[in-house]
């Protein structure tokens, strides 16, 4: 895989950064003219050249606000994620500075200045963009999950905030009604902004895309364990200590509860629900609210019979845990993506299905409702069986009340 992505100003084509990642070298100032050239003379002649294929990769520009031009080059990544890729290095870029800021570029210089803490969040995506769900945010199981959100929503109203969550490792472990009710790319960019920093503790302005891309919000976060923390979207007032302080207070008496929902992070599902042995792991959705828990299964059990002996063998192949989420990942971008476009385009099915058959595994994807659950099994496991278990496995994860899904 490789990717060089290119920021330029759309009436010069003067250079506002260029990054890469993988195996590629670095793009000589020539060859980035060029590439903005072309899509500046296209535009003189009202074209729109969107994308264009080379040999072995794709060639995409796309414009904002009529000021800057995205150019993204990659090999080995799709289409739709190489586009996601350019529109959320815009958004980022309103994110840090504003909308107003990119209509009105007067200075380039000052321009780029004032983009000092937008860099770290392309680098970032750069990192992420061969293994991120764009469409969706990270999040964990825990039966810990409705007792959180109702002292959460208390301290929602204590602080006078109706955006707040609560993160395990990171991952959202519970939301506010007004934290889901956010768009799913300013809740991308809050969290890419606490996974881009090198400290849990935040207090920055942002601009958020799509609520309020003009006017800025101060988002903070506050640890309350090793890996837990709280994070809201507040105003001016009151200055980060006394957050602090109110947050400490208020929590303290809930600290076994938060230490234990930490202590599924591993998992990212209860210890409480058993999965089927077959399973090597599953990818559970939620459309509505744009959320996904991703888990690589648990250990499979040693077998000295023949069928145990098979099934080991085929689970060897999917063994590693990144090897079973990039699994996962390529199933859900392959195949269940595309059926879930159907329905955003106004199919009215409920149920839908999806297969895939190898040597070594099979993956069979269910949507049901706003749910949508991928599972990944061994390949020991009969095709007929795999619907019934990817039910059972589905309204095992949801069915709990205490979970909150």
């Amino acid at each position: 895989m490789s990717i060089h992505l290119m920021c330029l100003t759309s009436d010069g084509g003067v250079p506002i950064y260029s990054k890469k990642r993988g195996d590629c070298e670095t793009l000589p100032f020539s060859t980035i003219a060029s590439l903005n050239g072309v899509h500046m003379f296209c535009k003189s002649k009202g074209i729109d050249l969107p994308i264009t294929y080379l040999e072995e990769s794709v060639v995409m520009w796309k414009e904002y606000e009529g000021t800057i031009v995205m150019i993204g080059i990659s090999r080995d990544i799709t289409e739709k994620t190489l586009r996601h890729l350019l529109d959320y290095s815009y958004q980022a870029m309103v994110f840090c500075v504003g909308i107003q800021s990119i209509k009105k570029i007067k200075n380039i210089d000052r321009f780029k200045r004032e983009l000092k803490h937008y860099y770290p969040l392309v680098d970032q995506l750069l990192e992420v963009v061969d293994s991120d769900l764009f469409r969706y945010v990270d999040c964990v199981l825990c039966t810990e999950s409705a007792s959180m959100l109702a002292k959460l929503n208390e301290f929602s109203v204590q602080i006078g905030s109706p955006f707040c969550a609560l993160l395990v490792r990171q991952r959202i472990a519970c939301g506010t009604e007004g934290w889901w009710d956010l768009d799913v790319i300013d809740r991308k960019l809050l969290m890419l902004l606490l996974n881009a920093s090198a400290t849990i503790q935040q207090d920055v302005p942002v601009y958020l895309p799509k609520k309020s891309p003009n006017i800025a919000y101060r988002f903070i976060s506050i640890p309350l364990t090793q890996g837990v923390s709280i994070c809201a979207l507040c105003g001016a007032e009151p200055p980060y200590d006394v957050l602090q302080g109110i947050s400490q207070q208020f929590w303290m008496g809930e600290l076994d509860m938060l230490i234990a929902a930490e202590q599924n992070n591993a998992k990212h599902f209860p210890s409480s629900i058993e999965l089927d042995p077959h399973i090597l792991g599953f990818l559970l959705l939620h459309r509505e609210h744009a959320k996904y828990v991703m888990s690589r299964g648990v250990t499979q059990p040693q077998s000295n019979t023949s069928t145990g002996s098979k099934q080991q063998r085929t689970v060897g192949q999917a063994s590693g845990g990144n090897d079973r989420l990039d699994i996962l990942r390529a199933f859900f971008h392959q195949s269940v993506d595309v059926m879930e476009d159907t329905l955003r385009e106004g199919d009215r099915v409920i149920n839908l299905e999806q297969y895939w058959c190898t040597e070594y595994h099979q993956c069979h994807a269910l949507i049901e409702g706003s749910s949508v659950l991928c599972v990944l099994y061994t390949s020991a496991i009969p095709t007929h069986l795999m619907k019934i278990v990817t039910q059972k496995t589905l309204n095992t994860l949801i069915s709990d009340k205490d979970v909150c899904w």
